[in-house]
């Protein structure tokens, strides 16, 4: 009984020290993890295969959060849900951190953003962490965040970061001549989550499954799109494993367009356990769809 009560102990120790990070995603989560190493540990509220829009908000989220020193935040109101689960925490020490706020944001509303355009989002397109450089620029304020938060071991999280850094560059190098072929694909997507990896990587969206983000297809869209793909000879149709495949799989009968399920965070299919592997995977089934 002793011995047990001794390793138990022994375990509990190696614990204390670390950083709590609760993450609203598993990007967040999977960075800070590389981040953070053996200083850290990190949860994520929301699943790979989930919606990041769209939380339940449960009491043991805020458990989670109440024991946490740091809540990383998607931001740009991706993550609204997240406030009433730091709210409930009741956790006053706790810092939270905007991931989103060296981002430079791609589709920011000029007009009124009002409820008849959809699930719009007034500070920008919020999948910013699609884009491998905004990868590296995540990492950066995750780093800010850990060196305040514990600064005995800063050159260790500054080491990490730079480690990150090269990482991403290098592999960037690698995928730049690996699937220089997608530039220019165009494809069909359900929803708009992919506007900064297009940007990144040089694919064209013609349209959307939803006519308006958030927004179920209706019949007289889904035909329109079937034209829109036999016009213009589009082969991927490009989806989150999330949203329902109906409308999907009636559009590769009616025109034999491959469909695609997409990895739009960590976890989100297999083989995308990390950050860069889960940007990876995306390509390569790019690529084995068929390109252009």
């Amino acid at each position: 009984m002793y011995r047990i009560i001794l390793i138990s102990l022994v375990l509990v120790s190696f614990s204390w020290g670390k950083v709590n990070i609760v993450s609203s995603t598993t990007d967040l989560a999977a960075i800070a993890r590389e981040i953070g190493g053996e200083y850290v540990k990190v949860e994520s509220i929301a699943k790979g295969t989930q919606d990041p829009h769209y939380v339940e908000v449960l009491p043991s989220y805020m458990l989670k959060v109440k024991r946490a020193q740091i809540y990383l935040k998607v931001g740009m109101e991706l993550d609204l849900w997240a406030d009433h689960i730091i709210g409930g925490s009741r956790n006053r020490d706790l810092v939270i951190v905007d991931c989103s706020e060296n981002i430079e944001a791609l589709e920011v509303p000029t007009g009124k953003v009002d409820a008849s355009m959809g699930d719009i989002h007034s500070f920008g397109n919020p999948h910013y962490w699609l884009d491998p450089q905004n990868g590296i620029l995540i990492a950066e304020t995750i780093t800010q965040a850990l060196v305040r938060q514990d600064s005995k071991h800063s050159e260790y999280y500054m080491n990490n970061m730079d480690v990150f850094r090269k990482s991403v560059e290098k592999k960037m190098a690698i995928w730049k001549e690996e699937f220089a072929v997608l530039s220019g694909t165009k494809l069909l997507y359900y929803h708009n989550t992919w506007p900064y990896f297009n940007h990144r990587f040089g694919l064209i969206p013609r349209e959307f499954v939803e006519p308006k983000p958030g927004i179920m297809p209706t019949p007289n869209h889904v035909d329109h799109l079937v034209k829109l793909i036999d016009e213009e000879g589009i082969r991927v149709l490009a989806m989150e494993p999330y949203f329902s495949d109906t409308a999907p799989n009636y559009l590769a009968k009616k025109t034999g367009i491959s469909v695609l399920k997409m990895a739009p965070s960590v976890g989100g299919q297999p083989g995308t356990d990390t950050y860069l592997e889960m940007i990876e995977y995306n390509l390569k089934i790019l690529l084995r769809a068929g390109g252009r």
